[in-house]
């Protein structure tokens, strides 16, 4: 009996102290990364996903802050402002959580433009991770924002071969972590999705061109062109390409060529940057603070071009 019970305070005690250690580590997580908050998305039938607006939150580090319009961007959208930019694309513009807000080519191109023309000009960042041209169509057309002066579309090879994509196929959260542990439960739900490998949202890539998948892809493209005609607004399309197409061109030709031959101010990327590859990608498609600099440098340039004509 005695036995009994010194086991029986051993495992409570152990318990309480593992319980203490856990949170203690918990809290360290969550001050040293962010860990525990996430974003909050919210479902869409129509597109997917998108972000619930008016957050703000830091992540490894780095500043990130949702509009009042849903759109990552430090400063609120007006639907009055005269000179407005919005931006459309999927984790590149949208900059993940190793970049803050001020670092993104977004935020940046729109400091040159002001600068340049000194003129104040809001941008909106309506862009998320894992878009793909399918919900960039959905969104502009069932966009909420009317008033924008030029709309700027980012796009990579990979967003024409992505399909719908579910909020769940995504390590997203729809709603706050409550629980005792949120950055651990975060930490394990992070581990679990890279474990899942979610890429079922696109048709993969071992045999992107089939005459059936082709087909899907040009009619993606034409309603692209039809949703931007009914936009009805000044256009410009910016192609960012993977690290490893700077070398390969063929990779993802079939639709650079289409874009290049059916759309106006489509810009191809590539050759403004291929020199810097080596130092403006923080893995293969994503890029670094130097790599948004550059980007905002190419793309500040050319909507000033454009107005300018």
């Amino acid at each position: 009996m005695k036995k009994t019970i010194q086991y029986s305070v051993v495992i409570i005690l152990s318990s309480i102290l593992l319980i203490i250690g856990l949170k203690i580590f918990d809290k360290m997580l969550s001050k040293y990364t962010g860990l525990g908050t996430p974003l909050i998305y919210k479902y869409s039938k129509i597109y997917g996903y998108d972000l619930q607006p008016n957050q703000q939150i830091k992540r490894l580090g780095n500043n990130i802050k949702i509009n009042n319009m849903g759109m990552r961007s430090n400063k609120d959208w007006n639907n009055n402002h005269s000179n407005s930019i919005l931006f459309v694309g999927d984790s590149i513009p949208y900059g993940g959580s190793k970049v803050s807000n001020k670092d993104l080519f977004v935020e940046k191109t729109c400091e040159k433009i002001t600068q340049k023309i000194k003129e104040d000009f809001i941008c909106g960042n309506m862009s998320a991770n894992g878009y793909g041209l399918f919900a960039i169509n959905e969104r502009l057309k069932f966009k909420e924002i009317s008033n924008e002066k030029i709309l700027v579309i980012t796009l990579a090879g990979s967003n024409f071969i992505r399909g719908f994509n579910h909020i769940g196929n995504q390590p997203f959260w729809g709603k706050k972590i409550e629980n005792f542990f949120p950055a651990i439960t975060e930490l394990i739900f992070i581990f679990i999705d890279k474990v899942r490998n979610r890429t079922k949202y696109n048709f993969g890539e071992d045999n992107i061109y089939t005459e059936k998948k082709k087909k899907y892809y040009l009619d993606l493209m034409l309603n692209f062109k039809r949703i931007l005609k009914d936009n009805n607004k000044p256009y410009l399309i910016f192609y960012s390409p993977e690290k490893s197409e700077i070398n390969d061109k063929e990779r993802y030709s079939f639709f650079k060529n289409f874009m290049s031959n059916n759309f106006e101010n489509f810009f191809d990327l590539t050759d403004e940057i291929k020199d810097k590859k080596n130092s403006i990608y923080l893995d293969h498609v994503h890029l670094n603070k130097l790599g948004h600099e550059l980007y905002a440098n190419i793309i500040s340039k050319k909507i000033i071009e454009f107005m300018d004509k």
